[in-house]
């Protein structure tokens, strides 16, 4: 197998193993949401345990993404009180101050609704931060080889 096919069936099995992940997470309990986020808002309030050595900066994106979070599923209980985009914004949500809170920004798991090539049909697709910068630079790279190559030209080399 040439090395640009087995590129992409890498890349095309990490792209369907996260939906597989996304759809097999216990459903979120919003009330118990609300307690979490109250609670890391108060720890982080008081600089206590994890929270004492964090930016005044950082602190305040986490509460800013609360607020958001808070105010989306506001009068809520259970996700099929969202739509598909709510829900998407409210996985993100969480997985960002998480992320934020453990400095964990490359495992952050971001969810999509991505319409399927030549459909009206949407999927749910969820990868890492991490995959997603890989698959950015991957995309680049190979617009630069095909860019520095002609056909019937040897590829120039990159200095």
């Amino acid at each position: 197998m040439s090395p640009m096919k087995l590129i992409l069936v890498v890349v095309l099995a990490a792209a369907f193993a996260l939906p597989a992940w996304s759809e097999q997470r216990t459903p979120l309990d919003f009330d118990e949401v609300r307690v979490q986020q109250q609670q890391i808002r108060a720890d982080m309030m008081a600089s206590q345990g994890r929270y004492a050595d964090m930016p005044a900066s950082k602190r305040d994106q986490i509460v800013a993404k609360q607020d958001s979070l808070l105010k989306l599923i506001d009068g809520k209980h259970t996700e099929s009180e969202l739509s598909d985009r709510q829900l998407l914004e409210t996985i993100n949500s969480l997985e960002w101050i998480q992320a934020a809170i453990n400095d964990t920004e490359d495992e952050r798991v971001v969810c999509k609704s991505v319409k399927l090539t030549g459909s009206h049909v949407s999927k749910k697709v969820c990868k890492t931060v991490a995959q997603m910068r890989e698959e950015r630079e991957d995309a680049r790279n190979s617009i630069e080889r095909r860019a520095l190559c002609t056909e019937g030209q040897p590829c120039a080399s990159r200095e």
